[in-house]
């Protein structure tokens, strides 16, 4: 599922406004799918990347800027409008930026299109997060949801399977979109993760929406979820979607 600057753009601005939406109403109550978060420390974490993300765009950083050089969140009703200067810093610097530049990511490509992805699925996912923690969440727009499952599984969990001690599933899992186009078979290639966009069979697959495969994939939602399918070994998808922990 391809999508384009704009898309991204819109939804950095609008999930994140939502974001701070949520934490005015409670800054106190629980993120179930965070476990051990608050609201507070949710707009803490976001509010920290969006600064560290903006000063490596402001910056056309090509070296990795310390985080010891990125402003710690303030306590208390201040984490807000702290995390609102978060949101507009880091939009404003992409809103400055070609994707084609050159720049500094933790995971590649090296260039301005990474962190447009990354930044709008960061907030679509924690937009979600902040929501449900306060009742019934908005759907996540499935388009996006679908490109968030790409990623994941093409840059987030190689740089995490590659830098850190986590072993892969034996088994191979399809993924089915059933409300618009996407596939993807996930498949451990010698403790590596290799993805192809197919209609293959594999050890267990999922069917379900756009939005619900990216919950299901970050472990925000469970194979229980109405509109959820499972064919084949289920314990197969729980294993792939573990590794998202």
């Amino acid at each position: 599922m391809s999508v384009d600057r704009a898309a991204y753009q819109q939804a950095l601005r609008a999930d994140g406004e939502a974001i701070a939406v949520a934490g005015r109403r409670d800054l106190g109550t629980q993120v179930p799918s965070c476990p051990g978060w608050t609201m507070h420390k949710l707009l803490a974490h976001v509010g920290r990347v969006y600064r560290s993300v903006g000063r490596h765009v402001a910056e056309r950083a090509t070296q990795m800027i310390p985080a010891d050089q990125i402003p710690r969140p303030p306590e208390g009703n201040a984490i807000v409008e702290w995390f609102e200067d978060g949101h507009r810093f880091v939009q404003e610097a992409l809103d400055g930026a070609d994707p084609d530049d050159a720049v500094w990511t933790w995971a590649g490509p090296n260039n301005m299109a990474f962190y447009f992805r990354r930044m709008a699925h960061e907030t679509a996912v924690h937009r979600w997060d902040a929501e449900a923690a306060l009742g019934e969440p908005t759907p996540l727009d499935p388009d996006l949801s679908a490109d968030g499952v790409s990623e994941l599984y093409e840059l987030v969990l190689p740089f995490t399977v590659a830098n850190w001690d986590v072993a892969l599933p034996a088994t191979s899992l399809h993924l089915h979109r059933t409300d618009g186009d996407g596939e993807w078979l996930l498949v451990n290639d010698s403790g590596r993760i290799r993805m192809s966009h197919q209609h293959a069979k594999g050890d267990a697959a999922v069917r379900a929406g756009g939005a619900e495969l990216l919950l299901l994939a970050w472990e925000r939602i469970g194979l229980e979820t109405p509109g959820v399918e499972v064919f084949g070994d289920a314990g197969t998808a729980r294993a792939w979607f573990a590794l998202s922990r």
